[in-house]
């Protein structure tokens, strides 16, 4: 029996341009404001490299495992780690356990939050100018990878 495969979101980040359009979607369509502190997904800025990445929940679990009053598993339906609000108590146990910052915490409302996949469609992908987001199964990416790294133009060496 094959196990069915789970679409998360992929990240290019030599792509991401910083203009920070998927914070702003990602919060207006979860709380109604345009608020990057209430955002999904974050942008890292990386200065010493010049570089901004986008950052978004892989669905590893560990904040599954860390939550003591079991508020956080696995939508049945997309596989996004989905946080019940009536269980959660505010101790903030996913957040230290997160490796990759990606579960935040509402400090006005006391809930943990972190990616949910808009339901299975990504908000963030779907406004992402520079398409540097991508939803799609772990195989999918690797061959979309793949595919756009033969496509890469190579710049032709000039002779001196």
């Amino acid at each position: 029996m094959s196990q069915k495969q789970v679409k998360r979101i992929f990240v290019q980040k030599e792509k991401c341009n910083g203009c920070r359009i998927c914070e702003l979607r990602c919060s207006f369509e979860h709380e109604g404001v345009f608020a990057p502190s209430l955002s999904r997904i974050y942008i890292q800025k990386v200065e010493e490299d010049g570089i901004t990445i986008p950052k978004t929940c892989i669905i590893c679990g560990r904040c599954i495992e860390a939550c003591p009053e079991n508020a956080i598993s696995k939508s049945e339906k997309t596989g996004a780690i989905s946080i019940d609000k009536n269980r959660c108590t505010g101790q903030q146990e996913c957040v230290k356990a997160c490796p990759y910052s990606v579960m935040r915490f509402n400090h006005s409302i006391k809930i943990a939050f972190t990616c949910d996949l808009c339901n299975g469609d990504p908000q963030c992908v779907q406004y992402c100018p520079e398409q540097a987001l991508h939803y799609m199964t772990a195989k999918e990416f690797a061959l979309y990878k793949k595919s756009s790294d033969s496509e890469t133009v190579k710049p032709e060496v000039i002779p001196e």
